[in-house]
């Protein structure tokens, strides 16, 4: 927690305020970690989850950040107890930094209060502080200003011991020498080793030692409520694999429709709009003479567009020659460009009509609109293949089947079995909720035991795309620790990989000591070579640093060395030459944050050694 203000010492948000400060310091006075009960009474043990030297840490405050934590995660009982032992763990964090703060006298006056609580965006409105939205954010998280207040005291006291701590700049020139290792470079060869090196027999694992296993680690065994499934699957997934639009399908749909996949005619209008027939008549007299272009007259009358129909005189652009054609156009009835008609009586006036331009009827090229009409062909066939299983498994359903094995002969469907299932498993058919909630039903589970029901067509809509279940649910078992028989399987997995990652180690091992020995091991070639500086990416990070903790031989000898990648892979090296640079360069800013860091680990770490910290009995950790 100190780390996190020593970070946010230039803008520490409100964000990050509520986040650590408003859930974590909800204590009545707090402490540290020393497990037992010690003399708390039972009225303590329900207020807190701890105590630190004497004090305690809300247990409702603790179970709320908990909670939290745990929905944002999921995982298996024994991650979320992880979760419940890190929360605890950050909550003394905080109250040790708060006490050591106050402990040592640091003082931090009102006005710098206030100053920080200004400069916070959360409560900014159009770029300033605002005090109503301040108010307002307060109100909301249960918080009045004085508790706030005293709150980021808190934090400011814990950020200025932090700063006055770990922000120096001073690094001695000595310690600028360690340029001279970092800049160092190795020349090695390595090669790499596998599981292929150990002969594994499984059949030394036996029933006995899984017995074994289970009885020394039943917590490891405790599982959720959960039930084995067995489905069948209808979805458009799966139908469409079995679908195709043929080439005279697509050119029988293109000719039926040709219509829909042509651009119909258009004509392009100009209209003259007057409210009164005498000047209509005129106007027309002297368009149809000459003496007058229809573009003049449109600037010189009726410019009130308030008046006409259609917003303005003039060109009013093109329109498609089909039903959709206004009235007006169509009584016009125009058939040549530069065409102009009579006037026409409309509501509230008489309009003028011009034929300004014609462009004829236009057929998309079949090649052009192929993609468009195979992909409505397929979604029809789709659609029609779909509802067609789904009516067959709701027939088969009404006939009740004896078993889901039977329904899926009816329908030739597959009948799928589940491993174990727990109610909020995210990655089985119980991510739908739909299914979840048949499959854990009382139509599912009475007392305890399955019923063998065969549950109806459960329809699913998930990303635009439709998934039908039909679920029997045949295996439940309740929250707790899982028979030996369930887990045998898992506990043999185990063992074996437990006896692999062994045996490839003491093969490993035994590689390395005939190296050391005799400088050459079976099955081992050194054949490539690297020169590596402490940047290289020719190999794993994992294996560069490794080289760079070698200690070169004084006699110039070779010095092996290995790498465990995983339990399964190691690289094995020859370290055969390294080169030192006789000049270092200055890197006592890099230095810098190394030493800040390890100010922080020993100051915590010092804090706590002289804390007293008691966990509650049923802190459940």
């Amino acid at each position: 927690m100190m780390e996190t203000i020593r970070t946010a010492a230039n803008s520490i948000v409100v964000k990050i305020i509520f986040a650590i400060i408003i859930v974590c310091f909800i204590f009545t006075g707090v402490g540290f970690l020393g497990f037992g009960g010690g003399n708390n009474s039972v009225r303590d043990q329900q207020q807190y989850i701890a105590k630190v030297d004497g004090e305690g840490i809300s247990r409702a405050g603790f179970e709320a950040e908990a909670k939290a934590k745990i929905e944002k995660s999921g995982g298996s009982s024994s991650f979320i107890k992880q979760i419940r032992r890190n929360v605890l763990s950050y909550q003394i964090d905080n109250y040790l930094a708060y006490k050591f703060s106050q402990d040592i006298g640091v003082v931090i006056s009102s006005d710098q209060v206030k100053n920080f609580i200004k400069k916070q965006k959360y409560f900014f409105k159009e770029g300033k502080f605002d005090n109503q939205t301040y108010l307002e954010t307060l109100a909301k998280n249960n918080l009045t200003s004085d508790s706030y207040a005293e709150v980021i005291k808190t934090v400011l006291q814990q950020q200025q011991v932090i700063n006055s701590l770990t922000n120096s700049n001073f690094v001695l020139p000595i310690d600028s020498e360690i340029s001279s290792l970092k800049n160092q470079t190795r020349s090695i060869y390595a090669t790499s080793v596998n599981t292929s090196v150990s002969d594994i027999d499984e059949s030394t694992i036996t029933l006995d030692d899984e017995q074994k296993y289970y009885n020394e680690h039943l917590k490891e065994f405790f599982k959720n409520e959960r039930v084995k499934v067995k489905y069948i699957l209808t979805s458009e997934d799966i139908i469409r694999k079995t679908l195709d639009v043929t080439e005279s399908e697509l050119r029988n749909e293109y000719d039926k429709n040709i219509k829909a996949y042509s651009y119909p005619a258009k004509k392009a209008y100009s209209v003259i709009f007057v409210t009164d027939k005498e000047q209509a008549n005129n106007i027309a007299k002297n368009l149809s003479s000459a003496k007058v272009s229809f573009e003049d007259t449109v600037k010189t009358v009726n410019q009130n567009q308030s008046i006409s129909p259609y917003g303005k005189n003039g060109s009013l652009g093109w329109f498609a020659d089909d039903d959709s054609l206004p009235q007006v156009f169509k009584d016009a009835n125009l058939k040549k460009v530069g065409q102009i008609s009579s006037p026409i009586n409309i509501d509230n006036g008489y309009t003028i009509v011009k034929l300004d331009g014609i462009q004829p009827k236009k057929t998309m090229d079949f090649n052009y609109i192929r993609y468009q009409i195979h992909s409505e062909l397929f979604n029809k066939k789709l659609k029609q293949a779909l509802e067609s299983e789904e009516n067959k498994i709701k027939t088969a359903l009404s006939q009740s089947p004896k078993s889901i094995e039977e329904l899926a002969n009816k329908v030739g469907g597959e009948v799928k079995t589940s491993d174990w299932i727990t109610f909020d498993d995210k990655f089985s058919i119980a991510s739908h909720p739909e299914v979840r909630d048949v499959i854990f039903s009382e139509e599912m589970i009475v007392d305890g035991k399955t019923t063998g029901n065969i549950s109806d067509l459960i329809p699913v809509d998930r990303n635009n795309k439709q998934y039908d279940f039909v679920v029997q649910t045949i295996d439940y078992r309740p929250e707790g620790i899982a028979s030996f028989d369930e887990v045998k399987d898992e506990i043999h997995k185990k063992l074996l990989t437990q006896m692999t990652q062994n045996k490839f180690k003491s093969s490993v091992d035994n590689i390395l000591a005939e190296l050391n020995e005799t400088g050459k091991a079976k099955n081992v070639q050194f054949v490539k070579k690297y020169t590596l500086n402490r940047n290289s990416t020719e190999l794993n990070k994992q294996v560069i640093d490794m080289v760079f903790n070698l200690n070169p031989s004084v006699e110039n000898k070779p010095v092996y060395g290995v790498e465990f990648l995983d339990d399964k892979n190691a690289y094995i090296v020859v370290l055969t030459k390294v080169d030192t640079p006789k000049e270092y360069n200055d890197i006592s800013s890099e230095l810098l944050p190394l030493f800040i860091n390890n100010t922080y680990f020993y100051l915590t770490a010092d804090i706590r050694s002289k804390a007293k910290i008691e966990i509650m009995p049923d802190a459940n950790l």
